[in-house]
C-alpha cells in the first residue's frame, strides 16, 4: 500500500494516463486512499500547500472527462477544503455553472463559497460578471432544489460581506450595505439584473441569448426569488424597493421608481388563477415582515418598513380578510391557513402595532366565534396575539367573559389546544442578552419588544390562567388525566408540556397594571399565586399535580406481544414526565424561603430514574382505555 506522502503523486500519474487515454477507467481504490489522506491532520495542517498542481490538473481533466466524474468531484471537494479563494480563483467557474454541467455544480458552488471569507474576495468575484451571471441563472433555472438553495445562500453570503466603503452611507443615510461591489454587480449590471425579471415574469420579455422558462419552471423561479428577497432586504431595504433599470422594470408593468419588491409582490405572480402561487405569495409576505424589522422612522411606533409597505399596497388588509370571511369557497379553504400564519407573524412581531390596529378587535372576536372548532390555524393566532388582547375592553371595563381562551375545552381537547394554553399561560420568552455591545446600537434601528411589553405579557399570563381556573375548576384534574392516558400519546405529551410551562412561568403581579377604572373581577383574579411554581405547590389549587409528578411512570413492557407501539408511547411520555419533574426540582432549589422537604422528595425521586426503584425487576403492567 502506498504511503501518505506518495499516494497523491500516484494519483497525478494516474490522471495523466486518463487524460492521454480517455477510455482508461478511474482508479476508484486509489481515489479512496487519497480521500483518506486529505482528511488527515498532516494534510490539513500544511500538507495541502503542495497540492496546487494536482488541483489544476483536476481542473483541466474534469471538463473533458468521458466517464462518471463523481469520484473525482468527491475527492476534489475534500482536497480543496483547506484552500482559500486565492488558491482557486483562476478556475473557469462559469463553465462549471452551466445548466447542463450538473455533476460539477456542487463542486463549483462550494469553491465559490470561499469568496465569502472576506470583502476583498467577494469584490474579486464581483469583478467577474460572467461568473455572477452564471450563479444567478443556475439559482433560478436549475431543476435541482439543493443546488438552487446552495446558489441562493451563496448570493446572500456574498452580499453580507460586500459592505459599503468605510465612512460611506447608503442613500437613506444609514446602514452598511447597498453600495458594495457585489451589490453593484447584482443590481446595477443590467445584464444580470434583467435575469431576475426574465426568468420570473409570466410576461414574455426580450431574452437575447437566454432561453426563457416554461410556465411551470417560471413559477419555481418565482418561489426562489420570494424566498431570497427578504434575506437581501434585511441587509439593505432600499436596494430591493428602488428602481435600478427603468427600461426593464416598465416592461413588467412597474411604475416609475418601483423596484424588485414591487415586482415580486404586485406583478410577478398570477395569484387569481394559481391558488398554489397565491399561497406562496402570502407565505412570502409572512417571511417579509418576520425577517425585515427595520423601523420606518425614528418616531415609528412598533412598525417596520416591510409592514408599512404591505399596508400601503393593500396586502395587509387583504390577507386579514381571509380570517374574517366565512363565505364557503375553495379559495378560502386553501388560503385560511397561510393567512393565519401571516396574522400570527404580524401579531407576535409587532404587538404594539397590532393592539393599535383597527383589525385587532375583529381578529379576537372571530377567534371567540371559531376557537371551539379546534382548528390549528385559530390556535396559531391565539398563541401569537398579545395576551392583553385576549381580554376585550369595553366602555364599562374588561369583558372577561368574552376572552377566547374560555372557549377552549380542557375535557375534550387535542394537542394543539393544550400547547396553545401552555404558550399563553407561560408568558413571554425571556429576551436574549445581546453581545457584543456594538450590536446593541444596531438594534435601535429594528423593531424591538420593549420591557413594558414583556411586563404586560407576564401580567396577563397570570391573569388569564387565574381566569381560566375560575371558569374551569377541574383544570388540573383534566390535565393529569390527559397526561396519564398514554394511548393518546400526543395529548399526554402536550399535557405535560402545559404543566412544565406553568412550573417555569415567571409572572408579574397585576398591581403593576395601569388600570384606569375599578374592576371587581380583576381584583378577584389578583388573589392568585405570584408564580407558576407556587401555584403547582399549592394543593388547594393544583390538586394532585405534585403527587402525579412524583409517581413513577407507567410501563407496558410486561404485556404479551413484546415492545411495540405501546412501549414506545410509554417511553416517550415517561421521559417527558421525568423532564417536567427535573424542571420542577430546579425551580424548587431557587425558592426563598427554601422548601427543604419538597426539595428532598424531588431529589430522591429523580435519583430513582423515570421508572422508579425496581422497575426492571418487576415491571408495572398497566391498561389503556380509549
Amino acid at each position: 500500500m502506498s504511503t501518505p506522502s506518495t499516494v497523491l503523486e500516484e494519483l497525478q500519474v494516474h490522471l495523466r494516463g486518463v487524460e492521454q487515454e480517455p477510455t482508461t477507467s478511474l482508479n476508484v481504490q486509489l481515489l479512496g486512499q487519497c480521500e483518506l489522506y486529505v482528511s488527515t491532520l498532516e494534510y490539513l495542517n500544511g500538507g495541502w500547500r503542495k497540492t496546487h498542481p494536482l488541483f489544476f490538473q483536476l481542473g483541466q481533466l474534469l471538463p473533458s472527462l468521458q466517464q462518471d466524474p463523481s469520484p473525482l468531484v468527491r475527492f476534489a471537494l475534500k482536497l480543496t477544503a483547506p484552500y482559500s479563494f486565492d488558491e482557486v480563483k483562476e478556475l473557469d467557474f462559469a463553465m462549471g455553472l452551466h445548466l447542463k454541467a450538473e455533476p460539477f455544480h456542487l463542486l463549483i458552488l462550494t469553491l465559490l463559497e470561499k469568496a465569502t471569507a472576506s470583502g476583498n474576495d467577494a469584490e474579486n468575484l464581483a469583478s467577474r460578471s460572467d461568473v455572477v451571471k452564471a450563479i444567478v441563472r443556475l439559482w433560478l433555472c436549475t431543476e435541482d432544489t439543493g443546488t438552487a438553495t446552495k446558489a441562493s445562500n451563496l448570493l446572500i453570503a456574498l452580499l453580507s460581506v460586500s459592505k459599503n466603503l468605510p465612512g460611506g452611507l447608503n442613500e437613506t443615510g444609514v446602514g452598511e450595505y447597498g453600495r458594495g461591489a457585489v451589490w453593484k454587480r447584482l443590481f446595477e449590471d443590467k445584464d444580470i439584473y434583467s435575469l431576475l425579471y426574465l426568468f420570473c415574469s409570466l410576461k414574455p420579455l426580450p431574452s437575447g441569448d437566454e432561453v426563457p422558462l416554461n410556465k411551470r419552471d417560471t413559477t419555481v423561479a418565482q418561489a426562489r426569488l420570494m424566498d431570497w428577497l427578504p434575506k437581501a432586504g434585511a441587509l439593505d431595504w432600499d436596494t430591493i424597493i428602488k428602481s435600478h433599470h427603468p427600461e426593464i422594470e416598465t416592461k413588467v408593468g412597474l411604475k416609475n421608481g418601483e423596484g424588485l419588491l414591487h415586482f415580486a409582490s404586485m406583478k410577478m405572480v398570477d395569484f387569481l388563477d394559481d391558488i398554489l402561487m397565491h399561497i406562496s405569495l402570502i407565505n412570502f409576505f409572512s417571511d417579509l415582515i418576520s425577517t425585515i424589522k427595520i423601523i420606518a422612522a425614528p418616531t415609528s411606533k412598533g412598525s417596520s418598513v416591510a409592514l408599512d409597505f404591505l399596508k400601503k399596497e393593500g396586502w395587509h388588509a387583504h390577507i386579514i380578510k381571509y380570517q374574517q370571511d366565512d363565505t364557503p369557497s375553495m379559495e378560502r379553504t386553501f388560503l385560511k391557513a397561510p393567512a393565519a400564519n401571516y396574522i400570527s407573524a404580524y401579531a407576535s412581531t409587532y404587538p404594539d402595532d397590532f393592539e393599535r390596529s383597527p383589525e385587532a378587535a375583529g381578529i379576537v372576536e372571530k377567534l371567540n366565534e371559531t376557537i371551539n372548532r379546534s382548528k390549528p390555524e385559530d390556535f396559531h393566532i391565539l398563541a401569537s396575539v398579545p395576551r392583553a388582547s385576549l381580554v376585550p375592553q369595553r366602555a364599562m371595563g374588561y369583558a372577561w367573559d368574552e376572552s377566547p381562551i374560555l372557549s377552549i375545552s380542557i375535557r375534550q381537547t387535542n394537542a394543539d389546544a393544550l400547547k396553545t394554553l401552555a404558550t399563553i399561560f407561560h408568558g413571554p420568552i425571556e429576551p436574549d442578552v445581546v453581545f457584543p455591545l456594538s450590536q446593541i446600537s444596531l438594534s435601535s434601528l429594528t423593531v424591538q419588544t420593549s420591557s413594558a411589553r414583556h411586563e404586560s405579557e407576564r401580567i396577563y399570563a397570570r391573569l388569564l390562567l387565574s381566569l381560566y381556573l375560575t371558569k374551569t375548576p377541574s383544570f388540573f384534574t383534566e390535565v393529569i388525566r390527559h397526561a396519564e392516558t398514554i394511548a393518546m400519546k400526543e395529548n399526554a405529551i402536550a399535557a405535560l408540556i402545559l404543566l412544565r410551562a406553568i412550573i417555569t412561568a415567571k409572572w408579574s403581579p397585576a398591581s403593576q397594571l395601569n388600570d384606569v377604572y375599578f374592576d371587581a373581577i380583576l381584583t378577584r383574579l389578583q388573589n392568585f399565586p405570584d408564580s407558576g411554581l407556587e401555584l403547582i405547590l399549592d394543593p388547594t389549587i393544583s390538586g394532585g399535580v405534585l403527587p402525579f409528578l412524583l409517581k413513577p411512570a407507567t410501563t407496558f413492557s410486561g404485556l404479551v406481544g413484546g415492545r411495540g407501539d405501546a412501549e414506545s408511547a410509554a417511553f416517550q411520555v415517561a421521559m417527558t414526565k421525568f423532564d417536567v419533574l427535573k424542571a420542577l426540582g430546579e425551580r424548587v432549589k431557587e425558592m426563598q424561603p427554601p422548601r427543604y422537604h419538597i426539595d428532598v422528595m424531588i431529589r430522591r425521586r429523580v435519583a430513582e430514574g423515570p421508572w422508579g426503584v425496581g422497575a426492571s425487576a418487576a415491571p408495572r403492567i398497566g391498561t389503556m382505555e380509549l
